[in-house]
């Protein structure tokens, strides 16, 4: 959602929308996990005041939904994020390239 489509909405959404929408960018670049506490700390300062246990229901709706994934272990995921959970494999890509490499290798040895 974006702001153009608040049209008659609530000041507090939009306030909501644009600091969420500023924070997720500013996260992306940093690339440092955001803390849950950090993010309510960081909205209350711009006159949105939600607390913990509100959270976790108004993720689920508009307009937070376009922007925050999920919150785990107390740390905001936003959308297109992953959770280094696991250790990630190699992609499909890199899984190519060694094949590519090791069929090269066999064939100069050969």
């Amino acid at each position: 959602m974006r702001l153009f489509e608040f049209d008659n909405a609530d000041p507090l959404r939009v306030k909501l929308m644009a600091v969420s929408s500023q924070l997720e960018s500013e996260h992306k670049n940093s690339g440092e996990p955001l803390p849950l506490d950090t993010f309510l700390r960081i909205l209350r300062k711009n006159g949105v005041s939600i607390d913990e246990s509100d959270i976790y229901d108004i993720i689920k709706k508009e307009p937070l939904v376009n922007i925050i994934d999920s919150i785990e272990n107390h740390t905001v995921i936003f959308k297109g994020e992953h959770v280094d959970n696991e250790p990630q494999g190699p992609d499909e890509n890199q899984k190519i390239i060694q094949q590519m490499a090791g069929k090269q290798l066999a064939s100069q040895k050969g």
